[in-house]
Order: structure tokens, then sequence, then C-alpha cells
């Protein structure tokens, strides 16, 4: 088999892998709307159920990424930008676009549901849950529209302030309990076809350097 031919099936199985997930993120969507119909009312502030990493971001330019080539995933606002050999987060993190493409055409925000170790930029917001588990949260802003809290005309930017602003109805914790057993098994199988596509992707990466 030459090496166009890999190529090729790389690209297949990398589809494949980004349909599944597309499917099971609709199934937990699905899921996440049935139990809590009525979580975008209400006097809470989403920040309260926030812990925002932001602080430990460190941005690495292009120069800098071409001189440590490595297997770690270097990450930006909307995907992964390069792959190094260090990281500096390990576990499983949301990241939220915070400048440049913040929201998608129906004004939901960008988000990146991260598992493993990897190094993020300083576009993109490293959340997690609090009191709330992370998989929930990724679910919550999956459902909520942000334009209103989206500033800059030229630039757009979404401000931890803005973010933390957001109402919400947060359900008592029995609840949340019982949908996060329901939605584990599958958060579990992203993960997993997550780091299958990753894998693939470095390959890819790795091919296209030697043929061109």
């Amino acid at each position: 088999m030459n090496q166009f031919s890999v190529f090729e099936k790389i690209i297949h199985h990398r589809e494949l892998f980004s349909r599944s997930n597309d499917n099971l993120i609709s199934l937990a969507i699905a899921l996440f709307n049935k139990y809590f119909p009525n979580i975008n009312s209400g006097n809470e502030m989403i920040g309260n159920f926030i812990s925002n990493y932001d602080r430990l971001r460190k941005p690495l330019s292009k120069k800098e990424r071409l001189s440590i080539p490595g297997k770690y995933r270097y990450i930006g606002a909307t995907s992964v930008n390069d792959y190094i050999n260090k990281y500096n987060f390990d576990g499983i993190y949301l990241l939220l676009g915070e400048d440049g493409t913040v929201e998608d055409d129906n004004g939901y925000p960008i988000l990146q549901y991260i598992s493993g170790k990897f190094w993020p930029n300083n576009h993109a917001h490293v959340l997690q849950g609090k009191n709330v588990s992370t998989e929930w949260l990724y679910l919550f802003f999956k459902q909520r529209k942000i334009t209103s809290i989206v500033t800059g005309a030229v630039q757009k930017k979404i401000s931890q302030k803005n973010l933390n602003s957001l109402s919400i109805s947060i359900p008592d914790k029995d609840k949340l309990a019982r949908f996060d057993t329901i939605i584990n098994p599958i958060f579990k199988n992203i993960r997993i076809i997550e780091s299958e596509n990753h894998s693939l992707e470095k390959i890819k990466v790795e091919l296209l350097s030697k043929l061109f």
C-alpha cells in the first residue's frame, strides 16, 4: 500500500469517527434538553458553576512551536493548530472561544470538549465544571446562544465577566447526579473516539511532511 492510499484511508476513518461523535453529542444534547427544559431561566449565574483556568494559558508563536515538534496538541479557539513536545494541561476540559471566532452562524459558542494532555493558546477560555460536571457544562453551552454577550465590532470577544453573567436555573444535586450517570457512558465513548481521531491526525501530519 503506497502512502497516498494510507492517506486516503486515514481521511476516510477520521470522517467516520467524526460522524460517530457528532451523533453521540446530538444524543447527549437531546437528553439534556429533556431533563432540563427550563435551564435558561432563573436568577443564578453560570459563573458560579465554572472553574476558569485562563490564567494558566501561555501562547506559543509559530516559530516556537516549530522548534518543539511532538505528540501533544497545541489548541486554538476552534481546533488543534500544531503538535508539540510539551503540555501544560492534563484532564477533561471545556474550551470556549474567547476572541476571533467565538460563535457559529446560529449564535452558539465555539466549543471543544478536550481530554488528555494538551497546550491551549490564549484565544479560548479553559473551563471545567464547578459543582457540576464538565460534561454538563459543555451541554449547557451547546444549547445556549451567546450573541448577547459578544463584544467587539472588528474582532469579536467573550470576556470572562460576560460569560459568567449568563442566567441559569440550576437543578438540584440529585437530578444532576442522575443525569451524569446517564451521559457518562456517552462521553466515555466520545473520548475514546476522539483519541483515535487525534492519533490518525498525527499520522496524517507526519505523512504530509514526508510527501511534501
